[in-house]
């Protein structure tokens, strides 16, 4: 009997051990599920935080961005990048602005249309924090000398790369031009499109690539975009293609029959796209980075060599005074020729910028 007993109160203290145990688990979960939600709550509030509300989202498609507009009239939030706030960027809008009328003048741009608009708006765009807005541009031979990658293809793989290129650890880079690719990014950062995958270049992008971009804005000037990741998506419609203007078109043409080597004329190969025979191959273009010191060592370099050029200019044009004139008709002459240096200083710093 007293065996029984004792065995009775030791299952009463056991079922109360359980039982404690079980409310000590239920209050941990809930601990726990608290410790989550907070978790999630610090998530929400960084990610909020780290999101700059910034404009220019999408490509040369609306009318010029304003400080109080967007080209795609949105205003989006930027993911990446530093942030660009303050006086700097409020004196470079105008600049900025510039920039586009001159690129629009050149390159008038064709309407995005709306699917691949909304491909690309929720793209994050990554603004440079740069005092000229990185408005400066390039060579294509400027670009070799300093990174290396031949001055002629497309799809520039470096072989041998340059001091810049070893710095910076650059190994490719992209130079479509926006008077055959003019949904291309036309300011750092910006998402957009190329066409891009004419003969040897039918397999490259559609596996995710990245390179650096340089976008020709004119014939000797590429402005450098950033780094991007390039995916091949799908090729134009023909509706898609007739949006584009006819010299734009044209000129699409010729390059097929070149890439591609088309037997037919430029007239043949035009008709083919406008029936959907042939279809102009699309690569998507995403920002992943902009390295504002590579951008600050490709200008410095420039500037250098406008200095250097300069100076040889105006060295060659003093050997050539007659040194057996007066010192009175030598000194007019040398005032012509500060005059004259006055003006090439003038059209060298326009040259370096493009607006």
């Amino acid at each position: 009997m007293k065996d029984r007993d004792a065995l009775r109160e030791q299952l009463k203290v056991s079922k109360m051990d359980v039982t404690r145990q079980q409310e000590r688990a239920n209050t941990l979960g809930q601990r726990l599920q608290e410790l989550n939600n907070e978790k999630t709550a610090l998530a929400r509030e960084l990610q909020a935080a780290a999101q700059i509300v910034r404009v220019d989202i999408g490509v040369n498609t609306n009318p010029l961005p304003t400080p109080r507009s967007t080209p795609n009239g949105a205003r989006l939030p930027v993911v990446l990048g530093p942030s660009t706030a303050g006086p700097s960027r409020d004196r470079n809008l105008k600049e900025e602005r510039d920039v586009s009328v001159d690129i629009f003048a050149v390159h008038p741009p064709s309407q995005l249309p709306p699917s691949r608009k909304r491909a690309i708006e929720n793209a994050p765009q990554l603004i440079p924090d740069l005092a000229d807005g990185g408005t400066v541009c390039f060579t294509r031979p400027f670009i070799t000398t300093h990174i290396g990658g031949g001055s002629q293809a497309l799809i520039s793989n470096i072989a041998t790369p340059k001091s810049l290129a070893l710095k910076f650890g650059i190994t490719s880079y992209l130079c479509p031009n926006l008077w055959e690719n003019p949904w291309c990014p036309t300011n750092p950062g910006m998402a957009g499109y190329m066409f891009v995958g004419l003969g040897e270049e039918i397999h490259n992008f559609v596996q995710p690539e990245v390179h650096e971009l340089f976008v020709g804005v004119e014939k000797t000037k590429y402005r450098f975009m950033g780094r991007y990741r390039a995916h091949r998506v799908e090729p134009l419609t023909v509706e898609e293609w007739l949006t584009l203007s006819e010299k734009v078109r044209f000129k699409y043409c010729e390059t097929t029959q070149r890439k591609a080597k088309d037997s037919r004329s430029v007239d043949g190969i035009k008709a083919a796209y406008e029936r959907g025979e042939l279809r102009a191959p699309c690569v998507k273009l995403t920002c992943l980075d902009f390295n504002e010191d590579l951008y600050k060592k490709l200008k410095a370099r420039k500037m250098e060599q406008n200095n250097i050029n300069r100076s040889s200019s105006q060295r060659s044009i003093k050997q050539e005074l007659p040194v057996t004139r007066s010192s009175q008709k030598r000194r007019r002459i040398e005032e012509i020729i500060n005059v004259d240096e006055s003006s090439m200083d003038s059209d060298s710093d326009s040259s370096e910028y493009f607006g």
